[in-house]
């Protein structure tokens, strides 16, 4: 059983040398040729024992684990299986039950299906799970996927926008043709959408699938709080989560307006019909720190009772809802406009669904399902569910695809404007985002097959740690969903922003089936369709071309979330990264399937989708690495849909050359070797009415041109300094403007074939990072620039002081220079491209470069420039018709031919196949078309190597020829320390490792790069495992796929930069990896990139060592030879340079078998059923390894060593040293250098099904001092090519370039056995090659021998018996000496002497000791070589029959007999022994007797040899065998030869008779024949009924069997599993036997055929599940014949399982006379149902649905029957349950609410709100009308409206009520006449002076008044006098104020007045009173008079006072 690849991996990451074994093959490899492709990859039919399935390393390195506990996601094909192991081991993660109003519905697992499951695991089981049946891979489900940045370059000073890049896709063409996405579903699985903002606002996708439950609502799903919710039953505020608990419930009871508990203000909002408000708190943290706190939320029914669909958000805190906007299906957003503008500038998220107390949220049941829970459903409004945004790139990617242009004057608009987003939010919260990936091909539903699922997946994100990409879990399950779970779902995927190395895409962007996006620029300088600098590039880990397309990344302006701005129109931003490429490229893949939809009908597969859309892009002249097809453009793709004339497309759309396994692989890994060929068909689709002129052309790049520049950024800013004027790095200007290209300059020109500009530059790293701390101090910028000379001085800068660096000086045209593309990345090297770079010289093209954070001193800080062009040359692989003509409306296929030279370089090879096209004339002329065009289809062709190989690279030297795009030998720096951990740059090289290099040897990886101590190229060694999806179809995957078995030390450290370290120490990467016959991939990638040269030549070899098989094994018999000495070769296609050489012997494997193991307790080790204890001393290493025999695929057993640390003889738990406890049995543990000691194994039953089983187990140890190194020495070339002449057959027959002698000698062990020991050889760089060296040290069995009297010899005198014994082994006890009689009549004589050499060769005579027989007294170290016993035969007249047997110390023994005739009587005679019974129609005897003798056999004489001895052979008479029915009894009748008579006569006459009988049965006991089956009910079935299914339990069967019988055994056998039981039983007696001389027990029968006897068998079919069986019969009969019979049975012990339900119901009661019933069923059944005992349904089927009607109320009996295919069976397997429910009349109860019945209105018509059963009708008549009007419902409360006429109305109203109907009678009044009204001051002299006034007027008796002023208002009625008179205020200052009345009867008809009072000051007042003659006249004219005399008097004292003395 295969190891744990990933343990390997982690054990792997922690040695820090490799110690590799190298063995003896089982095979020797040959050296052939096959001329066929197919048969030089692997084999096709690749198996492996067990599929080892994907597992994430970080789990086994518990990076994410928390509390000992691992979150997993893991795929499986069996759910079920990975259910029934999370429940035996406890993890099956629990949920908290059910909370007020929620119910858990429990949801089915379903199985047979890809699928995948995340739970919670004890860390210890993770590596369990890889051994669960079905299991595909496990993942760190706490790993999440990573955003890509949205930043990723310096923000440039313009501000583009996404309008632009709508315009460079050709999306403004699409939509002008009428396409903008309309009905596509773009899925955005990202941080969530603010689906408020102004510009996606209505963009949210809904459900339209009308069979759907959630029809209406919006397409979303969270699956981070639905983990919450579902596991947890918690929603915000218990939990952070975007499902908010609206469980809360207020009422208005006195409808005030406010809420009773909250007192929250409901005033404006719909009212709630059933009285009960729902209220909660807003779950998102962005708009509570926008607003300042908590925001409630209100959840009500205001459109159906109990149904809450409607939500409003307080968004403004006032504790007030009415003034807030309703979100409910159709108008699911909120926001608040805090500016006036008309703008939404606060965000309340989006609502997506309302519980509704019978469904469970959204996807829920298929989440549930899928994950092990029950569906949580919450009550009736309890739960709101949000979505909203974390942060804002799922906002800036949806606005990428379908932004509406409103905010900014249409600053972003999105690629689909009509295209509707669905949210996947949460996504980078970790768990569940494999639940993401697979809802967009599912939908809420969970099947594929239904409309409610997006169309398109958008994933802006990846896994930078997975460094398979590709073949990793990801990417292999996302290929698989829209590859075949989904083909009509396509997922644009970004691969990542850490370029600019090669091989940097990263999963899920690398699988293969998606559309994996590349950024490319939309730049300030008007250029466009440059490659980002920091975009990722291809291959993938498979080799495998990517991007496949490209788009603008580079940048665009995108949507924020409206709370993270203050205002809407500032909430955009500019951005940018493959994150913004891959939501344009959604959003233009939805326009493009709108279209194919529109002129092909129906929804696009996937893959051809994906071939459209490459094929018309648009070629920016990069390879296939880099822009795969291309540009996106959109306009070109929906054109051709259109089907315009001059338009194509292609498909395949770019290819992978070769094949893989056999056959070619459109999502694997494919080869062609050197000399192959491969041809495969083009199909070119012309859609247009005209023909078509393809011209087509093989091209690859190649370089024009190469020149490079050293500059030392040296200077200290004096005139003294070296560059003196340099002041150090500027920001906006560059330190050197290098001249490209310039129009009117011949000096400075690309060549005019120039496809492809590139510019490096690298800075030496001890500038860059001396102290190696991973802070970058100065470091390199690049920038292309492009020149427009806008003043036409024809100067671009002044170099002054001609020193060629820019000073500030010159900088005087920086207006006229633009950037096209630059590198400012924090990195040792700098990459810039242009593509097609005529396109967008303008009058120059510069090159400007920059020393980053450059110092100022006369240090010289080095930098290497180097730029190279390429071109396209005619590629000479691809062999393809150069000109076809494309007919109109028709596709044509194209072959095109791929052959390698035999010479190729193996590698990756990039070319592919430039196609011109041209619109033809009816009359075959070319016109000029806008459709005209040119475009490459990308080829990509991996030329494997094959065996070792070397690969040195070409010079460094500046050669144009050694410049490549990608080349394996070259390999660049490309590192970048604000990325992850792709940066760098990848080569992937292949190789086919064939059979015969596979010897049991290891392969060396070697690679080399100049020295220098900052360099570290990571090596992986990826290999061949069991591929997890070819199952779901082989064709596209093949049989394996690839995993990383070996790799260097990760020192990823984070943020793209890795700690420098090799297994060397140096300058070099070399480890060695076990060989295994296939394809394997090596990856190399730069960690760290120090050389001062924009590239690193590598020198990479791939050797391969291996021991000569000759050598490494002894064999030794003759242990007088068991010590001495050897000479062994290692040999090696590399140089063997060895540091040292050791050794370790000797050690005996130890290996059980059938070791017996229990079923222990789980997570208990010390309760392991196996044990055993060992003894070490002065081990090297010990490994033991265990696994299961025989049918124990499905055990799980563990491994785990103890050892004695305390010395006390026992073990604890705390004493365990290793552990080996994967999910089987396969088990294995090293420990190097172990302590002395006591130790123990233990064997530990995890899961033993059945309770025990057998396993193996096998301990290695690796010590011993008796094999010693004497001398080791490397051999010479003609020493090697005489050894080797015809090559070594470890090395394939190749010569060993290197070979080594070791030189050995060894001592002998102590006993026979296979012992082994250990050369080890370590090699410099730190290689440790282990070489086993077997030793088999042989006991033979002793040599024994009576040397004289001859054997069956005759005698009359005295004869001596002399023997002879040898060991040549370990030699022997004299006790185990044995000379004895065979017979009783025979005695033993004593010796005459006996003499012996002992195993030192020390002679001894033994005649004495053996003569008392006290042989047991010798030493017991004195063990004997040979012996010699004489002695005298005694005369005794008889056979004298001796035997002799030595038996050695190990067991081993010889014997041998003798038999000599002391005789003087009649012969002996000897006979081997003849049998009772047999099959061989030939008898053979042999007889012995006295020679001479006469001998006759049935009267026919036998000659005799000269010992007296003859054989005998003759041919058996066929016996009769019968059945006795007389006596029931068997027998045998034998005649003829088969009775026979040996005589032997002596000389003397003395004759001997033996008479002999042999039954001969050549026949088997065949042909037995079924009568009948008895079940356990005593009914009986024929072989044909039991083939149908039946009810079994046990039985018996009747059968006719042979006569002979011996045995039998009854078993039934499951047809597709293990499950069986098995009856046996044997005949205890042989039949009698009968000859011609007995007689015939049955003469009228004699000479019959076999006859048969009846017989009863019993059966049992206990532990039997239901199924498919066969019943076979094994039968042997006594001549040990065998036969066997089989007949079908069919069993179905168990009842139906019936779910059956009816709708509209609950529990016993019905909601309503139309019902439908549902049922479902384990199996097929005929079935029934009826009602009230009338049957409703019946029929055949599994599962339905049927409707149905009762037509009155009250109780109902209602029954379903279901009978199984065993019906017609007397004891049939059925289902019935009757359920009484009932159906209440109160659900058809009536009511009319009516509040004008009885009154008087105004309005021209009124509503009553009528109540009433579900289906009925409405009639309603008006008096002076005679006809009835019909209403037909839409609910069960209906609004009816009345026309009304003046006066009183009177109307009649019928409700049905089921069988009843009921009457209702309203009446009204309308009156439309206004009431009369006046209004008038009652006034007196000082009126307006006053602040309080009376008014009075005439009034409508018993008509509401309302009389105010602008200060108070007074309501009162009318007095029935008609007159009224009330006092009221106005203000105080002086003015005329108004005061109104209005007037409102009974019918709220109004009428109003008004009158104007006045209001004065007292001053005013006075002089109008006296105007006006009144009272203030007099008092006037006093105070006129007081003051008259009041100035004489003053004047009087004046004067006095003046005329005084003075």
């Amino acid at each position: 059983m295969a190891r744990n690849q990933a343990l390997a991996l982690v054990l792997l990451m922690i040695l820090q040398t490799v110690s590799v074994t190298v063995g003896d093959p089982d095979h020797e490899g040959t050296v052939g040729t096959n001329d066929h492709l197919e048969t030089h990859h692997h084999d096709p039919n690749f198996q492996q024992s067990e599929h080892s399935p994907w597992l994430d390393p970080e789990l086994l390195e518990g990076i994410h684990s928390e509390n000992g506990n691992s979150r997993v996601t893991v795929i499986t094909n069996s759910l079920q299986n990975l259910e029934f192991w999370q429940i035996e081991n406890n993890a099956l993660e629990q949920q908290a039950g059910p909370g007020p109003g929620e119910a858990l519905v429990q949801q089915e697992t379903s199985d047979g299906r890809i699928d995948h499951r995340t739970f919670w695991v004890d860390s210890e089981l993770v590596q369990k799970i890889p051994g669960i049946p079905g299991v595909i891979a496990v993942i760190d489900a706490q790993k999440p996927p990573e955003p890509y940045s949205i930043e990723p370059f310096d923000k440039p000073d313009f501000l583009p926008s996404t309008v632009t890049t709508g315009q460079l896709h050709g999306a403004t063409d699409a939509w002008e043709s009428g396409y903008t996405g309309e009905g596509l579903i773009v899925a955005v699985a990202d941080t969530g959408v603010d689906f408020a903002h102004p510009d996606l606002n209505g963009t949210q996708a809904r459900v339209t699938f009308h069979d759907s439950p959630y029809l209406g609502w919006p397409l979303m799903l969270d699956h981070s709080s639905m983990y919450s919710w579902m596991v947890h039953g918690e929603a915000y505020p218990d939990r952070s989560s975007w499902y908010a608990d609206t469980s809360i419930i207020d009422a208005d009871n006195n409808s005030d307006g406010l809420l009773d508990n909250s007192g929250l203000n409901i005033t404006g909002v719909n009212i709630s019909i059933s009285g009960e408000y729902h209220l909660g708190e807003h779950p998102d943290s962005t708009l509570r720190s926008r607003q300042g706190g908590d925001v409630p939320i209100l959840v009500v029914d205001d459109q159906e009772y109990g149904h809450y669909i409607t939500v409003y958000a307080d968004l403004d805190r006032d504790g007030e809802f009415g003034d807030e906007v309703p979100m409910r299906p159709g108008e699911e957003t909120s926001g608040l406009d805090t500016n006036g503008d008309g703008l939404w500038d606060v965000s309340g998220g989006l609502v997506y669904w309302v519980s509704d107390g019978t469904l469970g949220v959204p996807y829920g049941d298929t989440y549930a399902a899928r994950h092990g829970y029950s569906d949580r459903v919450a009550g009736p409004g309890n739960l709101t569910l949000f979505m909203l945004e974390s942060g804002s790139h799922g906002t800036l990617c949806a606005s990428a695809i379908s932004a509406q242009g409103v905010v900014s004057d249409g600053k972003v608009k999105g690629m689909a404007p009509n295209a509707t987003i669905s949210s996947i939010g949460n996504h980078y919260s970790g768990g569940h985002s494999l639940d993401a990936w697979r809802f967009i091909a599912e939908g809420y539903d969970g099947h594929t097959d239904t409309p409610d699922q997006p169309n398109i997946g958008s994933f802006s994100f990846g896994y930078s740690s997975v460094d398979e990409a590709g073949a990793d879990a990801y990417s292999l399950y996302l290929d698989w969903l829209t590859r075949f779970y989904n083909e009509n779902t396509s997922y644009a995927v970004a691969i990542g922003n850490g370029g600019h190395g090669f091989g940097t895409t990263k999963s899920p962007g690398a699988s293969n089936g998606v559309f994996s996006v590349g950024a490319f620029s939309s730049r300030s300088s008007g250029t466009w369709g440059q490659i980002a600098p920091w975009s990722n590039r291809g291959p993938n880990a498979l080799g495998r071309m990517d991007p496949d397309v490209v788009a603008v990344g580079w940048s665009a302006t995108g949507d924020i979330p409206l709370n993270s701005r203050d205002d809407a129109n500032s909430a955009w931003r500019n951005w940018g990264g493959t994150s913004l490429a891959t939501p344009v490229v959604a959003g233009l893949m939805a326009l493009v399937a709108e279209a194919w939809m529109h002129n092909l009908g129906d929804y696009p597969e996937s893959q051809e989708f994906r071939d459209l859309v490459m094929s018309t892009s648009d070629d920016r002249g990069y390879e296939p690495f880099t822009q795969g097809g291309g540009w996106f453009n959109v306009s070109k793709a929906t054109r051709t849909l259109d089907g315009e004339n001059g338009t194509w497309w292609a498909t395949p759309s770019h290819w992978n050359s070769g094949t893989f396994q056999g056959q070619h692989r459109d999502a694997n890994l494919n080869l062609l070797r050197p000399g192959e060929t491969q041809t495969t068909e083009l199909v070119f689709t012309n859609p247009g009415d005209s023909e078509i002129s393809l011209q087509i052309s093989p091209t690859s790049f190649s370089p024009l041109s190469h020149e490079t520049r050293i500059w030392n950024s040296t200077g200290n800013g004096t005139d003294e300094g070296e560059n003196s004027s340099w002041d150090g790095h500027q920001s906006s200007r560059p330190d050197l403007l290098i001249p490209i290209h310039l129009n009117n300059n011949s000096n400075y020109q690309l060549d005019p074939q120039t496809r492809q500009f590139r510019a490096r530059a690298t800075i030496d790293y001890s500038n860059f990072d001396n102290n190696q701390d991973r802070d970058s101090e100065e470091r390199v910028f690049l920038e292309i620039m492009k020149w427009d000379d806008e003043d036409q001085d024809g100067v671009y800068v002044l170099d002054l002081d001609n020193d060629s660096m820019v000073d500030s000086v010159d900088w005087t045209e920086e207006d006229e220079l633009k950037e096209v593309t630059y590198w400012r990345s924090d990195g040792p090297n700098a990459e810039v491209r242009m593509g097609n770079p005529f396109e967008d010289a303008g009058d120059g093209l510069f090159l400007g470069i920059w020393n980053y954070n450059g110092q100022l001193s006369d240090q010289p800080v080095r930098i290497e420039i180097d730029w190279t062009t390429f071109g396209t040359d005619s590629d000479e692989w691809i062999s393809v018709p150069s000109e076809i003509t494309l007919q109109a409306n028709e596709s044509s296929k194209v072959p095109m031919t791929i052959t390698v030279p035999v010479d190729a370089n193996p590698g990756l090879h990039q070319h592919g196949l430039l196609i011109s096209s041209n619109d033809l004339h009816p009359d075959g002329t070319i016109t000029q078309s806008s459709n005209d065009r040119s475009w490459t289809l990308p080829v990509v062709t991996n030329v494997p190597w094959v065996g070792p190989f070397s690969l040195n690279a070409r010079p460094l030297d500046g050669n144009v020829s050694n410049q490549t795009l990608y080349s394996e030998e070259w390999i660049s720096g490309a590192t970048r320390w604000d990325w992850r951990a792709e940066s760098g740059d990848w080569r992937f090289l292949s190789f086919d490792w064939p059979e015969e290099w596979a010897t049991g040897g290891t392969a060396v990886i070697d690679v080399d790069w100049n020295d220098n101590p900052y360099t570290d190229i990571d090596v992986l060694w990826l290999s061949e495992t069991a591929h997890g999806y070819s199952s779901e179809n082989s064709t596209p995957y093949g049989n394996s796929t690839f995993f990383i078995e070996e790799r260097s030390i990760n020192n990823y450290a984070g943020s793209g930069s890795h700690n420098w370290g090799t297994y060397t120490g140096g300058s070099r990467e070399v480890f060695a990896v076990p060989v295994t016959p296939g394809v394997h991939q090596l990856a190399l990638h730069t960690a760290l990139h120090g050389v001062n040269s924009n590239d690193n030549p590598l020198n990479i070899s791939v050797g391969y060592i291996a021991a000569e098989q000759t050598g490494f094994e002894r064999v030794v018999t003759d242990w007088n030879e068991a010590s001495g000495v050897d000479a062994v070769h290692l040999v090696s296609t590399v140089p063997l340079p060895v540091e040292s050489v050791n050794s370790f012997g000797w050690s005996q494997p130890i290996s059980l078998y059938n070791e017996s193991v229990s079923q222990d307790t789980r997570g208990d080790k010390m309760t392991a059923s196996w044990w055993k204890n060992l003894t070490i001393n002065n081990s090297e290493s010990i490994s033991i390894e265990i696994d299961a025999e025989g049918h124990h695929a499905d055990s799980d057993i563990d491994l785990y060593l103890f050892r004695d640390s305390n010395g006390d003889g026992n073990f604890t738990s705390g004493e365990q040293i290793r552990k080996s406890i994967s999910g089987d049995s396969s088990e294995k543990v090293e420990v190097s250098n172990p302590e002395d000691g006591l130790y123990a194994v233990a064997v530990h039953g995890y899961d033993v099904p059945g309770g025990s089983m057998n396993f193996w187990i096998s301990i290695d140890e690796v010590g011993g001092s008796e094999l010693r190194v004497t001398n080791q020495m490397p051999l010479s070339e003609n020493e090697i090519s005489s050894i080797w002449p015809n090559g070594s057959v470890a090395l394939a027959g190749e010569n060993p370039t290197a070979a080594i002698q070791v030189s050995l000698e060894f001592e002998r062990p102590d006993t026979a056995g296979i012992w082994q020991g250990f050369v080890d050889v370590e090699l410099v760089g730190g290689i440790d090659i282990r070489l086993p060296y077997t030793y088999e040290l042989v006991e033979l069995d002793p040599e024994v021998n009576f040397v004289m009297p001859e054997n069956m010899s005759h005698h009359n005198q005295s004869t001596p018996v002399l023997v002879h014994a040898i060991d040549r082994g370990i030699g022997f006890r004299l006790d185990k000496v044995n000379l004895s009689a065979t017979d009783n009549r025979t005695e033993v004589p004593d010796a005459d002497s006996v003499h012996a050499l002992d195993t030192q060769s020390n002679h001894h005579n033994l005649t004495t000791l053996w003569n008392h027989g006290n042989h047991s007294s010798i030493p017991e170290n004195l063990t004997f070589r040979e012996i010699w016993i004489n002695s005298t035969l005694p005369e005794i007249e008889k056979w004298h029959d001796y035997s002799i047997t030595v038996t050695d110390i190990s067991g081993f023994y010889a014997q041998d007999f003798l038999s000599v005739s002391y005789d003087v009587t009649s012969p002996e005679v000897s006979i081997s022994s003849i049998p009772m019974i047999t099959t061989n129609p030939v008898m053979t005897y042999q007889l012995w007797t006295e020679p001479n003798a006469t001998i006759t056999h049935s009267g026919t004489s036998l000659e005799l040899d000269e010992q007296g001895m003859v054989e005998h052979s003759f041919l058996l008479e066929k016996a009769e065998i019968g059945f006795d029915e007389t006596s029931n009894s068997p027998y045998y009748f034998l005649n003829g030869s088969s009775v026979f008579t040996i005589s032997v006569s002596d000389q003397a006459g003395n004759t001997v008779n033996r008479e002999f009988q042999v039954i001969f049965d050549p026949d088997s006991p065949s042909d037995s024949e079924f009568l009948t089956m008895e079940d356990q009910d005593g009914s009986h079935y024929s072989s044909e009924d039991v083939a149908l299914p039946l009810n079994l339990t046990s039985g018996y069967l009747n059968i006719e069997i042979p006569s002979d019988t011996m045995s039998w055994c009854l078993s039934i056998n499951s047809e597709v599993g293990d499950h069986h039981t098995e009856e046996c039983g044997e005949i205890s007696t042989i039949p009698a036997s009968f000859n011609v001389s007995l007689g015939h027990p049955e003469p009228e029968e004699q000479g019959g055929d076999q006859e048969y006897y009846v017989t009863t068998l019993p059966l049992s079919t206990d532990g039997l599940p239901d199924g498919e069986y066969t019943i076979r019969l094994d039968l042997m009969d006594w001549a040990n014949s065998t036969a066997s019979e089989s007949w079908p049975i069919s069993i179905d012990k168990s009842a139906p399982v019936v779910q059956w339900s009816t709708s509209p119901s609950h529990n016993t009661s019905l909601f309503d006379h139309r019902q439908e019933i549902t049922w479902s069923s384990s199996e097929l059944v005929t079935y029934a149902f009826t009602s009230n005992g009338e049957q409703i349904m019946q029929g055949d089927g599994e599962l339905g649905t049927w409707p149905f009607e009762i037509s009155e109320t009250g109780i109902h009996e209602l029954c379903f029957y279901a009978v199984d295919e065993t019906q017609n069976r007397t004891n049939s397997n059925y289902f019935r349950e009757c359920r009484t429910m009932e159906l209440s009349s109160k659900i058809y109860d009536t009511l009319i609410l009516a509040n004008w019945n009885g009154g008087i209105v105004s309005s021209e018509e009124v509503t009553a709100k009528i109540q009433l059963g579900p289906d009925q009708q409405i009639r309603w008549s008006e008096e002076r009308s005679s006809e009835f009007n019909l209403v037909i419902p839409s609910s069960v409360i209906e609004d009816v409206t009345f026309d009304l006429r003046e006066g009183e109305n009177k109307f009649t109203v019928e409700v049905d009520s089921l069988n009843e109907t009921d009457t209702y009678y309203l009446t009204v009044v309308r009156d439309t006449i206004p009431p009369v009204i006046s209004i008038e001051e009652r006034v007196n002299r000082t009126t307006s002076l006053a602040k309080t006034r009376v008014v009075q007027g005439v009034c409508e008796g018993g008509t509401n008044l309302l009389v105010w002023s602008e200060i108070q208002s007074i309501a009162f009625t009318c007095p029935s006098s008609g007159a009224f008179s009330v006092e009221i205020d106005i203000l105080e200052p002086p003015g005329e104020y108004d005061i109104h009345v209005i007037s409102t009867d009974f019918a709220n008809n109004e009428a109003g007045a008004v009158t104007t009072v006045l209001m004065q000051d007292w001053p005013e007042w006075a002089i109008d009173d006296a105007k006006n003659m009144g009272p203030m006249l007099g008092w006037f004219s006093l105070g006129g008079l007081f003051l008259g005399v009041s100035m004489i008097f003053v004047i009087r004292r004046t004067l006095v006072r003046n005329d005084g003395p003075p």
